[in-house]
């Protein structure tokens, strides 16, 4: 039989909220088939009834439990839908129209609308409406407004509720897919340009002190052999470092892999310092934590400074890790049991030429975090780092696009 879908709707999945809605559905079917157990034992007397009303509860509570399976095959073959509806109006029957399990059958024409749409919707009120006369016929059910005109006439309300509930369903969800395309373009130009910062701050800066050094040297090799060697030996030492930076920056690339979770992400961090270094780091990052792109990249980088830091300078034998959520902010904390040192001022740290903590707050600040830093003299050092944490909904946008 096919399907009432319209054209072009994906036919495997289901979005979400209608899942839900059809979840919520079944929720309310359930409910109404135990009042009927409960407040009509009389009529339930015969055992065939008592096992029909018992088995369609027992499927409703099936169908919500497997709604996520359910929904979609379901949507897709509509004679499911049937045959389920011929065993709630068998139920009606039993509890009579003026029953509480009249409110099921209403149900199944807001489910009809969520599920099918317009077509699939009065194709299910216009057989509901039919079986109900039918059941209040057989029943000998009042021949009253209400009975006749009013309670047929909830089955067509339902299904146009339920029509409604899935266009603005549907319009959410291409809000957000417009919205999570938008964020994807957004976090590209936030690559690029921050790309763009890395390399300007660094290897380009190198790279232009070379070609300067480079452009010198042969003046300096007639007029000064002495210094020429001096100069050949800085440029060497520069195209090293040159060298070095192109690296950093390779490795922060394939650090940040956008298909992987942040915490997978500083995991691997950590895992590759273990093996290099030999210290070892209690703990691992918290999973389900996202924060922006810049953010993000910036974090990673900062992670491996800091443990670049432990294995250089704190002389440590082993570190832990901590990342965590705590509010609407993003925390990683990582603590060694080093030599620790007494903390200075950033900027008398910068006319000193040390740059390392320097580095790190300006990342931070790049990100629209901070860094705080606790350390004593023999007594290890805490480097605490805070970005803003992105919304759990967010979160499931791509990273960016490089």
């Amino acid at each position: 039989m096919a399907s009432w879908a319209e054209p072009g709707e994906p036919r495997e999945v289901l979005p979400e909220g209608v899942v839900g809605a059809f979840r919520l559905l079944m929720k309310l079917r359930l409910l109404m088939a135990l009042m009927t157990l409960l407040l009509l034992p009389d009529r339930l007397a015969d055992p065939l009834s008592f096992a029909l009303v018992l088995g369609v509860a027992a499927l409703s509570g099936i169908l919500v439990r497997g709604s996520g399976a359910i929904a979609p095959r379901v949507a897709r073959h509509p004679l499911l839908f049937g045959l389920d509806m011929v065993g709630s109006f068998a139920v009606l029957g039993i509890g009579g129209t003026s029953g509480p399990y009249l409110l099921a059958t209403v149900a199944t024409a807001a489910l009809a609308g969520l599920l099918y749409r317009w077509a699939g919707m009065l194709a299910v009120a216009t057989l509901q409406i039919a079986c109900y006369g039918a059941v209040l016929g057989l029943t000998g059910g009042g021949g009253d407004f209400q009975s006749v005109i009013g309670q047929p006439m909830l089955y067509l309300l339902a299904g146009f509720a339920g029509v409604a509930l899935r266009t603005l369903l549907d319009e959410q969800q291409e809000t957000q897919r417009a919205r999570r395309a938008a964020e994807v373009v957004t976090a590209a130009a936030l690559e690029r340009a921050r790309l763009a910062r890395e390399l300007h701050d660094s290897l380009a800066k190198t790279l232009r002190g070379i070609a300067l050094a480079a452009a010198a040297l042969p003046l300096w090799v007639r007029n000064d052999p002495d210094r020429a060697v001096t100069e050949a030996e800085t440029i060497a030492a520069a195209t090293e470092i040159a060298s070095r930076e192109a690296r950093s920056l390779l490795a922060e690339l394939r650090d940040d892999d956008p298909g992987r979770s942040l915490a997978q992400v500083l995991g691997a961090v950590v895992d590759r310092f273990e093996r290099t270094s030999g210290i070892v780091v209690l703990g691992r990052p918290e999973p389900g934590i996202e924060l922006a792109p810049d953010a993000r990249h910036e974090l990673v980088a900062i992670l491996g400074e800091l443990l670049t830091n432990v294995e250089r300078h704190a002389r440590a034998g082993s570190a832990r890790l901590c990342f965590t959520s705590e509010g609407d902010a993003a925390v990683l904390t990582v603590e060694d049991d080093g030599v620790g040192f007494e903390p200075r001022p950033l900027d008398e740290l910068a006319r000193e030429g040390h740059y390392g903590m320097v580095g790190l707050a300006e990342r931070a600040a790049r990100g629209g975090g901070t860094v705080r830093v606790r350390s004593e003299r023999g007594a290890g050092t805490t480097v605490e780092v805070r970005f803003p944490a992105l919304r759990p909904d967010a979160a499931a946008v791509p990273h960016g696009a490089r």
